[in-house]
This record gives C-alpha cells, structure tokens and sequence, in this order.
C-alpha cells in the first residue's frame, strides 16, 4: 500500500499572497496542508540579487519549519514555460538559461528541499521538424540535465525533478520517450533523475491510447513519481481547475481511478501535489481559497474512502 500524502504548489499565490506569512497561513490554517511545491515565480533566482534570495530563502524557510511545513521540492513555475529554456535553439541564450537553472537548483537547498527541476524546456518548431537538429538538442537536453544533477548533489539535494509534457516540442511527451529518456540521462546522472507526473498531462494527439490516459501514465510511472501534480480537467487541454463541483461535473479526473493507477505501479511513496492557475483578473478573488479548500477536502474523503480509513 502506497504511503499518499497532499500538498500543493503553492503557484495559486502568485501576485495576491505573495508575502510568505500569507501564502503559509493559506496553506497550513486554511486549508490544513503540511508539503508545499515551491514555485519560483514567487522568487525568481536570476532577476532577484543573490543576497536578497538569500535572506529571503532564509525567511521563508524558518517561517515554514516554525508553520510544521514541509518545503519539500522547487518547481520552475508558470513563467518560465513560456520558454525555450534547454532547448533554446540560441547556444548563448541556452547557456544562460542553463545558469538560471542552475542557480534555481541551489535555491532548491537554501529553501530546505530535496529536489528541484520540473520543466526543462521546448524546442522551436524549426528544431522539432529537422530530426538531425532534434536529435542534437536532445544530446545537450541530457547533458544539461546530467550537469544540473552534478549541481543538486553538491547542494545536498536527494533527486532532479522533470516533468512530462503534452507536446511534441516539449520533451517528453509520450509514456515511451519518457521511458527512454528517462533512462538515457539515468546511466550518467549524478543523482536519480525523477519524474512529476501531472495528471493533466499527455500527448492528446498520440496515436497510442496509452499517452491519451492519465491513468496509464499513473499504472507506468507514478512509482518514479515522488511528487505528481493533480488537477481537474477535461482532457481537451492542461485545465488546472479545482476539484469543485463545478469543475468535476466536467472533468475526468476520477480520485479513487487515480489512487488504484498508483497502487498498481507498485509506488512505495508520493505526494500528490495540486496544482492550480488562477488567473489574476478573470477569477472572483473571493472563490481562490474557497475552491482549494473544497479541493482539498473533496481528496482527503477520496483517499479516507480508498483506503478504508
């Protein structure tokens, strides 16, 4: 039996919580969650100074310990997928972003987790219509991410992060070219690179069901998933809604379906992360907390129910 534990990215904080007390307060008194997901749109680690980041590392650290919070990995966060990051077609640019990354990762130890990464990058439509430049990229994505291993286990972290995607450009995106990548960049990594699997994610244009069906993804690979990113959606996209009755009438994501997909990839271990976008002009500000708290709680009954507790 699975040990399964909730936490969230706490991304649904950027621009109306973003002073820790709050965001913490929301996580812990509100909606009674102990692992938060950090997501670095909160705390840039190139556009902040490096004194600030860490002072403000240090703070935020110390008020999450004395909260009995649990920062337990950093997350690339919404901003950065606006990028090629990785697998900028650009080597000057690539190399920067390689630095972003890495300074991200040393932020990841500053902030007490065991493990940072997420996503790692898209390639241009240009690279991902020429195979022998695809190729390449991938060649630098692996050793990119080998080195950003090198990184982690100086910093004293356990693990790197990546997560699946649900397109072609941002690899990977099939259960198979995770496998083999996966694999690939594990024969020279200097610590285990793991997955965050997202329950959103998937290739919905494969010609394979299995890349079609967060429930394979979860019976393949949530057993190389210490964290797996949970939100509502209706399959016809990345949604991130919440688990309220609203969002449920449309979605798909089924919690008890989840729980036996875990089970049966023999997961020892794994915190189920959500992970929810709220816009900042088109959402009622009222409707954040009261949302996440129906999300929350909807799961905690689900998992109470699955497991007979």
């Amino acid at each position: 039996m699975a040990e399964i534990q909730l936490g969230i990215n706490n991304c649904f904080a950027i621009g109306r919580f973003p002073e820790p007390e709050e965001w913490l307060r929301v996580v812990k008194d509100e909606l009674g969650l102990e692992h938060v997901q950090f997501s670095v749109d909160l705390l840039d680690p190139v556009i902040i100074d490096d004194e600030i980041i860490k002072e403000k590392c240090a703070y935020i650290r110390e008020l999450a310990q004395a909260k009995g919070v649990s920062i337990d990995t950093v997350s690339t966060g919404e901003a950065a997928h606006k990028f090629n990051l990785l697998l900028q077609p650009d080597p000057g640019m690539r190399r920067c972003y390689l630095r972003w990354y890495e300074k991200l990762v040393r932020m990841g130890t500053l902030l007490g987790a065991e493990a940072s990464g997420i996503y790692v990058g898209s390639l241009s439509q240009l690279d991902e219509r020429d195979p022998q430049r695809k190729g390449f990229l991938i060649e630098v994505l692996l050793e990119e991410i080998v080195y950003l291993t090198f990184v982690a286990r100086q910093s004293g972290q356990k693990y790197f992060l990546w997560e699946p995607m649900s397109l072609p450009r941002e690899l990977p995106c099939t259960i198979d070219e995770t496998k083999r990548m996966l694999d690939l960049v594990n024969k020279k990594s200097y610590l285990p690179v793991l997955l965050c699997l997202d329950v959103g994610h998937g290739y919905l244009r494969s010609s394979d069901p299995r890349d079609l069906d967060a429930y394979a993804w979860l019976r393949e690979l949530a057993h190389l998933s210490p964290s797996i990113h949970i939100q509502q959606t209706d399959r016809k996209g990345s949604r991130h809604w919440p688990f309220t009755e609203e969002y449920n009438a449309q979605g798909v994501i089924v919690p008890e379906k989840v729980l036996e997909a875990i089970e049966k990839s023999g997961a020892k271990k794994t915190i189920l992360v959500f992970e929810f976008f709220y816009s900042a002009h088109a959402l009622s500000e009222e409707s954040v907390i009261p949302s996440m708290k129906q999300s929350v709680e909807y799961w905690k009954e689900a998992i109470a129910n699955f497991y007979g507790k």
